[in-house]
């Protein structure tokens, strides 16, 4: 039944932003500052990690409720799928752990001013958000999480273009480049909890739906840090405009590759056709030869 999805999901999500706007709210009157209590304001002030918790739980709660209610299931079946979520969130959660505990360590031994430091004015900074971008490939790729990628790059990353300039647009370009490269080993990554749970929901071996998203994911990923990081870090042109050429370039790509079970892509079909004007010309070139040497052989007899 939809609804015993969309409602706890629904009451996670009103809850959560009901909680930061009045966990907000009385911070903020509580400091006598003169700031209005809009959303944004309250929720830049709330403890969101707590807020979040009493959404969850909420949620989780409710959840609960609403299967035994409806008697799909018992409660101590509830309660055994529960552990086994649990079980299931533990590695993620280990993971985010242990790329926190390394980003604080790298924070308190100045990792970041060392890296700048050695670059020093031998790196452009125009080629930062690439090059940041093939980090976050390879880090992802290697850890299998996103958030794990995130929580380790990113204290690493931001004092070092902090460091190597003032242009704000280039922070801009790097922090966003660090968003979207370490999502590529969620996708790609063998070891990740998205990939194995794909494999498993689907019950598609691992190795085949790894060469399906590794098809789809490394050429775009290529893509994007060509003429997406690149060349807008190198201001050849607005980032919208990037936009514009991936997309032209993925249609273009699709029009002619693509194709339905059982039937030949485009690209197949203008090849084949080039294919049989090639052989119709060698066909009637040959005939010619043929017919020359036919009509010379007979002048000759005669």
């Amino acid at each position: 039944r939809w609804y015993n999805a969309i409602v706890p999901l629904v009451v996670l999500v009103a809850i959560s932003l009901l909680r930061m706007y009045f966990d907000g709210k009385q911070v903020i009157l509580a400091s006598g500052e003169d700031i209005a209590t809009t959303f944004m304001n309250c929720a830049s002030k709330c403890n969101s990690i707590n807020c979040l918790i009493v959404g969850t739980s909420v949620s989780l709660v409710l959840t609960l409720v609403l299967i035994p209610v409806q008697r799909i299931m018992g409660v101590a079946k509830c309660a055994e799928y529960f552990v086994e979520g649990v079980k299931g969130m533990s590695e993620p959660i280990m993971i985010l752990i242990l790329a926190w505990s390394l980003g604080f360590a790298m924070n308190d031994i100045h990792t970041s001013e060392y890296i700048a430091g050695a670059l020093g004015e031998n790196m452009p900074v125009k080629y930062f958000p690439s090059l940041v971008c093939l980090i976050g490939y390879a880090m992802s790729y290697a850890s299998g999480s996103a958030m794990g990628t995130q929580g380790i790059i990113f204290p690493l990353i931001v004092p070092v273009v902090v460091h190597l300039t003032s242009d704000t647009e280039i922070y801009v370009k790097t922090i966003a480049a660090a968003f979207s490269s370490t999502v590529f080993g969620n996708l790609c990554s063998p070891i990740a909890d998205t990939t194995i749970a794909s494999a498993l929901f689907t019950n598609c071996p691992m190795v085949d739906h790894l060469k399906v998203m590794s098809t789809f994911c490394v050429p775009i990923a290529v893509l994007t840090i060509l003429f997406g990081d690149l060349f807008v870090g190198m201001d050849l042109y607005p980032y919208y405009v990037s936009y514009l050429i991936l997309i032209f370039i993925v249609a273009t790509v699709f029009i002619l590759f693509g194709r339905y079970p059982g039937r030949r892509s485009l690209f197949q079909v203008l090849l084949d056709e080039v294919r049989g004007i090639r052989r119709v010309k060698s066909d009637s070139s040959t005939e010619s030869e043929v017919n020359e040497r036919t009509a010379l052989v007979g002048g000759d007899t005669i």
